[in-house]
């Protein structure tokens, strides 16, 4: 009897890298564009009134559980 081996799921590359960015605690402006799916000005500016922005030199940053906090207060009950 040959070894058994258990056949691992694949995955493609995009969801592995949407898979890490959902996990990361701080996510970049373009990484924010895609995983909120809206434009650069508006995850900006929402982002600077939840005072999730962190800037190191000229990166700029996003406290992804700040953030979604804020994202909260815009939901509609219905």
């Amino acid at each position: 009897m040959g070894v058994r081996t258990a056949e691992m799921p694949t995955m493609s590359i995009d969801k592995y890298k949407e898979m890490k960015v959902m996990n990361k605690k701080f996510v970049s402006i373009k990484e924010g564009v895609e995983l909120y799916s809206i434009g650069s000005e508006t995850l900006r500016n929402l982002a600077e009134e939840a005072g999730a922005i962190y800037k190191i030199k000229r990166k700029v940053l996003i406290n992804a559980a700040i953030f979604e906090e804020y994202l909260e207060s815009f939901r509609v009950w219905g």
